[in-house]
């Protein structure tokens, strides 16, 4: 199984080889009940770790899991975080979701939300899944898939 220790060590070790090892601090925990580990890393230089829309951030989420796959034969549910990136992220992701149901209420007219990641596309949906004037379903393909935000009839 691997450990919280595991996957903090190999977190620094990526840092470390990417030039970042004294300017970032890693903290990892494991959540039993969503069987994952939670990695938050400090930074002054937050906006090199996230990256353009978080891609940067995904991207070395995803380096590490393989990592830590091709070491332990097992797939960690991980979930990486720079300076609380996510929680704030969501934050915003709600209020543009609340934005474009006020406009779609006001209107009548379906509104599309611009591309979004399958992450952010799913915090919108999980947001408004109980709305009683709203639903909401994606569309396009790729990373021009957006969240459409419609009347309910």
């Amino acid at each position: 199984m691997v450990t919280p220790p595991q996957v903090q060590n190999t977190v620094q070790d990526f840092l470390t080889h990417l030039g970042f090892s004294s300017s970032v601090g890693v903290n990892c925990s494991y959540n039993e009940l969503e069987d994952s580990y939670q990695v938050l890393l400090e930074s002054d230089t937050p906006a090199l770790l996230i990256g353009y829309h978080g891609d940067t951030l995904a991207a070395l989420q995803l380096l590490i899991s393989l990592h830590l796959h091709s070491q332990t034969e097992q797939w960690p549910n991980l979930s990486l975080n720079v300076n609380d990136y996510r929680q704030r992220r969501e934050i915003s992701l709600h209020s543009l979701a609340d934005s474009a149901v006020d406009q779609v209420l006001a209107t009548g007219l379906p509104h599309m939300l611009p591309p979004l990641p399958a992450n952010e596309r799913r915090i919108v949906h999980l947001h408004l899944s109980n709305h009683p004037k709203v639903s909401t379903s994606s569309q396009g393909v790729g990373r021009s898939r957006s969240v459409v935000i419609s009347p309910k009839v």
